[in-house]
């Protein structure tokens, strides 16, 4: 597997798919050299080089085929979308200004001008336009997109389905509808439904970056999460943020050395993305390597101070290198950073009790419960800190809890303490015996 994966990494062959996207690369290439004169030849191969992430490219070849085509706003929207993919506003408002000097009330100028306000995070100037757009051309394809692009960033999630929907109608064989679905219902912890939206996205366009990238995230450190993402990497080369969720899953897969060059080739595209420099440290943590490991943990935290991952990997560092009252001071810090997620009060906890600390973990653990009742993690870490105290009762009710409660736990060890303290299932209520007549 180690090795595969830095195949996948290094790029040094492509996998499935992302061959294909080469070889479409280069036969695109070939074509728009062969065809220099010819704007459509010259406009698939924008579009390959934009699907690649090659922008600077991309943007050549848009304007080549701009050229040839005298007053097309097609075109020179085209040139735009390259600016759009880079999340530059400024460029994005300067390539508009020829498709609006064509015509400025044109559906595609609105189009145009509502994609650099969404670039902005503008969203309220971005409507104004859709819906101006709209009037005019009810089924355009590009302002529906645009639309469900706006209310997800706002996170109107009736409306964006129904944008997005409206736009699959007008574009069956397009995978961007079902891509920005897919991103809408991860948004909103829908997972089932993003997953099934990113699948259709696939079924459409089996080689498209953004969809394997973002269903290979959802999948977590699967094996074929790994596999998406190392097509993704292999498609896009340049990828920074890719980079790094292979190596999330890869990491979570075990691969820590496969992992680590992951993160170290993220770290190469671009040295201040935070997250990579943490998956850098965790990866470290990984394979014992704590010196290495701090340091890029640190560096991650001054990028973005307020990381609550970053923060908790820097607490299990710590408790690593067996310096359990900065890992506590860690945990905690996490956890107030992201009170929503139980991870760094759970870790505490397994700390506490690990140094028998059982009244600090009962501690860690009230917190969790106060918010999170039924917690089935929370409960067994309770179940063990009542064997602590000699409990057995006490214990015995909490493991039961555990098992009936929510989340996944080791079911096997808690049935496992529960025989021990002798009573691995609650206790059956007996029937009441017929009294003897007299």
């Amino acid at each position: 597997m180690r090795t595969y994966a830095l195949v996948l990494i290094l790029a040094a062959t492509l996998p499935g798919a992302a061959a294909a996207q080469e070889t479409v690369l280069e036969a695109r290439a070939a074509a728009a050299r062969e065809n220099r004169r010819d704007a459509a030849a010259q406009s698939a191969y924008g579009h390959a080089l934009l699907r690649a992430g090659q922008y600077r490219e991309a943007t050549r070849a848009f304007q080549a085929a701009a050229r040839l085509q005298r007053r097309s706003a097609e075109a020179l929207y085209d040139v735009a979308r390259v600016a759009f993919a880079q999340g530059d506003y400024r460029a994005a408002q300067r390539l508009c200004r020829p498709v609006e000097r064509i015509e400025r009330d044109a559906t595609i100028a609105r189009v145009c001008r509502a994609r650099a306000f969404l670039v902005w995070n503008r969203s309220a100037r971005a409507f104004e336009e859709l819906e101006a757009a709209l009037q005019a051309s009810p089924n355009d394809y590009e302002a529906l997109l645009a639309l469900g692009d706006a209310h997800r960033l706002r996170m109107d999630v009736s409306e964006a389905e129904g944008a997005y929907r409206r736009a699959a109608q007008a574009k069956p064989t397009s995978a961007e509808p079902h891509l920005g679905l897919g991103r809408l219902y991860a948004a909103a912890s829908r997972r089932d439904e993003a997953v099934r939206a990113l699948r259709r996205g696939l079924e459409l366009d089996s080689g498209s970056p953004e969809v394997v990238y973002e269903l290979g995230r959802l999948l977590g450190g699967s094996a074929e999460a790994r596999d998406l993402l190392g097509r993704a990497v292999a498609g896009r080369s340049n990828w920074a943020e890719a980079q790094v969720a292979l190596g999330d899953a890869l990491l979570a897969a075990g691969d820590h050395a496969a992992a680590e060059q992951a993160f170290t080739r993220a770290i190469a595209l671009n040295a201040r993305l935070a997250d990579a420099h943490a998956g850098l440290g965790r990866a470290k943590t990984a394979q014992g390597q704590h010196e290495e490991a701090e340091a890029a943990l640190q560096r991650a935290l001054e990028l973005v101070p307020n990381s609550p991952g970053t923060v908790l990997a820097l607490a299990a560092l710590y408790e690593a290198t067996e310096r359990p009252e900065r890992a506590f001071e860690q945990y905690r810090h996490a956890a107030d950073l992201d009170p929503q997620n139980p991870r760094a009060l759970l870790a505490a906890a397994r700390l506490a009790l690990r140094l028998e600390r059982d009244v600090l973990a009962a501690g860690f653990l009230d917190r969790v419960l106060a918010a999170r009742p039924n917690n089935a993690a929370a409960l067994a870490l309770y179940g063990d800190a009542m064997v602590a105290r000699r409990n057995r009762n006490a214990a015995r009710d909490y493991y039961q809890r555990a098992l009936r409660g929510e989340g996944e736990i080791d079911r096997a060890r808690v049935q496992r303490a529960l025989r021990e303290l002798g009573g691995a299932q609650p206790r059956r209520q007996r029937q009441a015996r017929p009294r003897p007549r007299r």
